[in-house]
């Protein structure tokens, strides 16, 4: 399981979602600041990757106008370090240098989009729109995530391995028979991990595992 990012915990969902630049020209930089702050939004500009890191570490939901090109960090590396630690960052990549190579690796690690300088200022600014859009709708999805996933690490073994089968749609009678335990035993480990994850109902935990494609380790044994 992905370690939660820092700061995640402490954030609200009512965070807003807030505008990066990350490029080494100042001259770009103030253009886009300026372009921005047409449709009402500050953006927080950082002349390198190691200042973006030094300032950023996914405490509140973020989309990036990342340059690709840079001394000692690329952008492209930079986007690694990102999905390290916030994957629900929106990453917007702006390059003068860019070939189709470099922009499908860009978009299959998870950027949202690949501008080529000069662009069109109406495309960025939409692009920018849908990333803050995205970007927020992401971060709750990742609270979310880790607070299910918070609930489910106070399960014992055997209790994972049942929350496992339930997942798969057995019901206790079949549970008991793949764990070759009585029934009753089966009700009463479901009864401990609906208390213990403090969940409405078995069925509704495992929709929220469902719904925030949770990767656990749950530990089912296989069928025979």
């Amino acid at each position: 399981m992905t370690n939660p990012p820092e700061g995640l915990r402490a954030a609200t969902s009512e965070e807003s979602t807030r505008v990066y630049v990350v490029d080494d020209d100042p001259a770009v930089c103030e253009s886009v600041q300026w372009l921005l702050e047409s449709i009402n939004i500050t953006p927080i500009v950082c002349h390198s990757a190691d200042e973006f890191l030094g300032q950023y570490r996914g405490q509140h939901p973020a989309c990036v106008i990342l340059d690709v090109r840079m001394p000692k960090m690329s952008g492209t590396k930079l986007q690694e370090r990102i999905n390290e630690f916030a994957p629900f960052v929106s990453i917007i990549f702006v390059s003068a240098h860019g070939d189709i190579r470099m922009s499908v690796s860009a978009m299959h690690a998870g950027a949202q989009d690949f501008l080529e300088k000069p662009y069109d200022p109406q495309q960025l600014l939409e692009a920018v729109q849908t990333g803050v859009e995205q970007a927020g709708a992401n971060y709750l999805i990742a609270r979310e995530r880790q607070s299910v996933a918070e609930r489910i690490s106070t399960l014992t073994a055997r209790e994972r391995e049942i929350l496992a089968l339930v997942i798969e749609g057995l019901p206790s009678q079949n549970i008991a028979r793949r764990l070759a335990v009585s029934v009753k035993t089966v009700d009463v480990h479901r009864a401990r991990i609906k208390g213990k994850t403090d969940a409405e109902s078995i069925s509704t935990l495992v929709r929220d595992i469902l719904r925030t494609g949770l990767e656990v380790q749950l530990q089912a044994p296989p069928a025979p």
